[in-house]
């Protein structure tokens, strides 16, 4: 399939998905979620896969939500689209392996909530990030409450939701949202922690992954159990070998 709204790339088993559609500022319209949703699955399905990069450009990631689609929406094809951005976004949650954002410019409505449906976020001092529905008379509708709302605390997530004011990187990088901020160069450093992540059993970084997204939906004592399966599942797999292996070296380092 060819792509006129996202470039799908692949290096040393990293995948990047280049929000590109710079002249509508990477709005995300039915066509990019057509297209995301299809670089997705060749993702999913490609067996080399290790970590998925999600990036924009330069000076904008996205601005978010096609204002034209959405205000053309009646009640039903309203709730169809939202259902249909969740599921989209959704997506990233179900990759068994660390998706990163790699922010910078504008990040706003949409655009941020598909940030929050990476497992890591780095962005530059100069992000902005906003949520800015409640301008328009709307509100978040994938994630921008809910998920965002487990990041932030319930106050601060009314906080900017209710006013739509910006946030601030130095809050983001306070409360967890983002994990690093850089002056310049956020892909780069993004691709090079996703280097890092290549030398890491894939088996320990997807049961991690499973494990902190059950933590979103369930409560504790059932992600606790699941937390313990995954563990008893990764240990028969390649946790053991990798601990005989360790006492090995630690033998002939003596």
């Amino acid at each position: 399939m060819g792509y006129s709204t996202i470039k799908l790339e692949k290096q040393n088993q990293i995948y990047t998905l280049t929000l590109d559609n710079e002249k509508k500022l990477n709005s995300l319209s039915k066509l990019f979620f057509d297209e995301f949703d299809n670089a997705v699955e060749v993702i999913r399905n490609d067996d080399l896969s290790k970590v998925l990069i999600i990036k924009g450009k330069e000076n904008v990631f996205s601005a978010g939500g096609d204002l034209k689609e959405i205000g053309a929406a009646d009640y039903e094809k309203a709730f169809l689209m939202c259902q249909r951005v969740q599921n989209s976004f959704a997506s990233l949650f179900s990759l068994n392996f660390p998706v990163i954002a790699a922010l910078e410019g504008i990040v706003f409505g949409g655009g941020f909530e598909l940030s929050l449906h990476c497992d890591i976020r780095f962005c530059t001092k100069d992000t902005v990030l906003r949520l800015p529905e409640s301008d328009l008379g709307l509100i978040p509708g994938a994630g921008g409450i809910s998920v965002f709302s487990r990041i932030f605390s319930m106050s601060d997530a009314a906080y900017y939701l209710y006013t739509g004011n910006q946030i601030p990187v130095e809050i983001a990088l306070q409360k967890g949202f983002v994990q690093e901020v850089l002056e310049k160069g956020v892909y780069e450093r993004a691709f090079e922690f996703a280097k890092s992540l290549l030398e890491k059993s894939p088996e320990s970084l997807a049961a991690i992954k499973k494990v902190l997204i059950r933590n979103l939906y369930e409560d504790l004592d059932n992600c606790m159990t699941y937390e313990a399966r995954e563990f008893t599942s990764v240990l028969q797999n390649s946790g053991r070998s990798k601990i005989e292996l360790f006492f090995k070296n630690k033998k002939k380092s003596k």
